[in-house]
């Protein structure tokens, strides 16, 4: 992933029509920091800053603490956005107490990881209240997984049945999926809520 960040610039990223502030799943982020009152948030995997900019102009007294594993978007964010808190690490060892936030967000990193699950569990410690992921590639649902090597980094297709399983050993109070029929060619939103 540290490839794919040196050769994009974080000004035009914010912008573009395929991932910018204006994509419907980052529209769908924003509705929902509002709908569920968040105040306090962690974003892992926070790239060049587009979705802190979606939480202020949507909650502007929010707290938000965003995580990236390379240092210039790190960087980058701390330059431009000095009303949020921005630091490098790793999505397998974050660097917070169990609980410490409300909403925990994650969007378009665990499709690259090995193992999204372990991932995914790190997500859920560190949150309080809601964990918030989204798979680029969309959850098929019937069985059907498989890995497509692009710019350097693994992208992985992840299997609905799988993901559902391993979410369910969580014991959540809710679990939301946008949109509600999920097919591999469209991003998929899963929001949890913890006891």
């Amino acid at each position: 992933m540290n490839n794919y960040w040196e050769h994009v610039n974080p000004k035009e990223f914010l912008q573009s029509a395929n991932e910018g502030y204006n994509k419907p799943v980052r529209q769908l982020y924003r509705a929902l920091l509002n709908q569920l009152n968040i105040n306090r948030m962690l974003e892992v995997g926070c790239g060049p800053g587009v979705d802190y900019v979606g939480a202020v102009s949507s909650r502007p007294a929010i707290d938000y603490t965003g995580v990236d594993m390379t240092q210039n978007m790190v960087d980058y964010c701390t330059s431009q956005y000095p009303g949020g808190t921005f630091l490098q690490g790793d999505i397998h060892k974050l660097p917070f107490q169990d609980g410490s936030f409300e909403l925990v967000y994650c969007k378009d990193v665990l499709n690259h990881l090995q193992d999204w699950g372990t991932g995914f569990s790190e997500l859920h410690r560190v949150s309080s209240k809601y964990v918030l992921v989204n798979f680029f590639y969309g959850l098929s649902s019937t069985t059907f997984s498989g890995v497509e090597h692009h710019d350097g980094f693994l992208n992985h297709w992840v299997d609905w049945n799988e993901v559902m399983t391993q979410i369910f050993a969580f014991m959540p109070v809710a679990i939301n999926v946008y949109p509600l029929d999920c097919n591999p060619n469209e991003e998929t939103m899963i929001l949890i809520q913890k006891k």
